[in-house]
């Protein structure tokens, strides 16, 4: 065997492996972004179930003021500051201060609104809803990754948020409640979730004590 012969046979390109850190960092990276993105437009889609529950109500500005009070400090513990939490409650100001508030409503019912318990049958969905979009933000901000089963189990929940809410929505929508517009509205709200500087979440002093005091 000629020597030129056997430079030839070892100047072969050995195969990349499949397990190689550089195409294993790219994988990560790309579903990473992935997830991202699909938690930012599943907290997109619980703002908007929130608002749409508050327009529900808004024939009595109590039973409003009660619902935002549970959702932000039973459902959401509180997390006022929270990535998630936070913008939620600044969706919940936002919708409170611009459609709510100036309709100036009187209380019915003895102060409930007529949809008060139907609203009530919708808890645990908004419970699971707040907690765990808080979870799953979580695990993302420290630069892990969600199991799929853990997002697929949460929008399936949240589609049954929506069904509820779908059967209502005759109501919601005469009240006032229109997706497009509020979704235009909260968007950069979320867009920002990921971002290096990202937006601080501290609540308006003076529409909360309105909303809450």
């Amino acid at each position: 065997m000629s020597l030129t012969h056997r430079v030839v046979r070892h100047n072969k390109r050995l195969r990349e492996s499949r397990y190689s850190p550089y195409v294993k960092g790219t994988a990560f990276t790309k579903m990473e972004e992935k997830q991202k993105e699909e938690a930012v437009q599943l907290g997109v889609e619980l703002s908007l179930f929130v608002a749409e529950a508050m327009f529900l109500l808004s024939d009595d500005i109590r039973s409003v003021s009660l619902f935002c009070f549970w959702i932000l400090r039973r459902a959401g513990n509180g997390d006022y500051r929270g990535p998630a939490v936070g913008r939620v409650s600044r969706v919940i100001q936002y919708v409170f201060a611009t459609y709510i508030k100036p309709k100036k409503r009187v209380y019915h019912d003895g102060g409930k609104s007529i949809q008060c318990q139907l609203i009530g049958t919708f808890q645990k969905n908004f419970i699971f809803g707040m907690r765990g979009l808080a979870h799953i933000v979580s695990i993302l901000k420290i630069g892990g990754l969600v199991k799929p089963s853990v997002l697929e189990h949460y929008n399936q929940e949240l589609k049954k948020l929506e069904e509820n809410l779908r059967s209502v929505r005759d109501v919601s929508e005469a009240n006032g409640f229109s997706r497009e517009l509020i979704e235009f509205n909260i968007l950069h709200l979320w867009k920002s979730l990921f971002e290096t500087t990202p937006l601080k979440m501290s609540p308006d002093k003076t529409i909360m004590i309105e909303l809450f005091g």
